[in-house]
């Protein structure tokens, strides 16, 4: 009976403030799906995020440089240790766990083709990238171990490079000649899209060149940015990983009670 009068009560109150309940009606409705909607968003960059970092390899490790605290800790973005050619063929040579390792060195650079120009990453880097980092070629080729150490001025372009240098047909531009700081290079290959990321760079907008180039003719430099390394496999990471420690402790002559000057990330750290 008391459950009847309530009812009874309720609908009463319904209908002598039909717009008061109306508008009560629509906040909750309003509420809800505002809140089902950002959940699906939220899910959906997640797995877009996901799908990104997989389809640079399960079993890639990077190497990155750490910072080097002075007195009380306190380390500035420009106080950081170097990564260099030297540590990169430590690794491979003394890495037990692995399968590739990959040096690159990066740095904005304008590209001159024709009367275009734009600003792009240049990257320096290995024959052995598109195996490592899981691109693919759209057209043309890669350039070879041999024309890397021949220091060749060989590169391959993003698609988005193309986009901004005003190329529609790749075949347009391949075997044709661009500027790189001033040099002549040879457009060889142009790399597969990948997708636009906000969170990680735009990995269409870069160019890839030998690293013995960049080292020796464009950058002068040779301090490499990463070291990017593949594990045997998924199960081995840990002890690829622990194996790399140990071997750049030892380049980098760190005492065991010093911590290390670098990095070590795999995708499960970006994820």
């Amino acid at each position: 009976m008391l459950y009847a009068e309530v009812f009874r009560v309720a609908l009463g109150a319904l209908r002598a403030n039909k717009l008061r309940s109306l508008l009560t009606m629509l906040g909750i409705v309003i509420g809800v799906g505002a809140v089902i909607a950002m959940d699906g968003i939220g899910r959906g960059a997640q797995s877009s995020i996901n799908a990104r970092i997989a389809s640079l390899g399960t079993t890639l490790l990077t190497v990155q440089a750490g910072q080097v605290r002075g007195m009380g800790g306190i380390a500035s973005g420009a106080d950081r240790a170097r990564l260099t050619m030297a540590d990169a063929q430590a690794v491979e040579e003394q890495g037990t766990k692995i399968t590739a390792v990959q040096p690159e060195m990066t740095r904005d650079l304008q590209i001159q083709f024709n009367s275009k120009n734009a600003s792009t990453r240049v990257v320096g880097t290995t024959a052995n990238y598109l195996e490592v980092r899981k691109y693919e070629l759209e057209g043309g080729r890669m350039f070879t171990t041999q024309e890397d150490a021949g220091k060749q001025r060989l590169v391959v372009l993003g698609p988005a490079v193309l986009t901004n240098l005003g190329v529609e047909n790749i075949q347009a531009i391949i075997g044709e000649s661009v500027r790189i700081r001033g040099i002549q290079f040879t457009v060889i290959g142009v790399l597969k899209t990948k997708g636009q990321s906000s969170a990680f760079g735009n990995p269409d907008d870069q160019i890839l060149i030998p690293l013995n180039t960049a080292r020796f003719r464009v950058l002068g430099t040779d301090r490499v940015g990463s070291i990017s390394v593949l594990a045997q496999s998924e199960a081995l990471i840990p002890e690829a990983m622990a194996d790399i420690q140990k071997i750049l402790r030892r380049e980098h002559r760190l005492p065991r009670e010093k911590d290390d000057d670098f990095n070590i990330r795999n995708q499960a750290d970006f994820l």
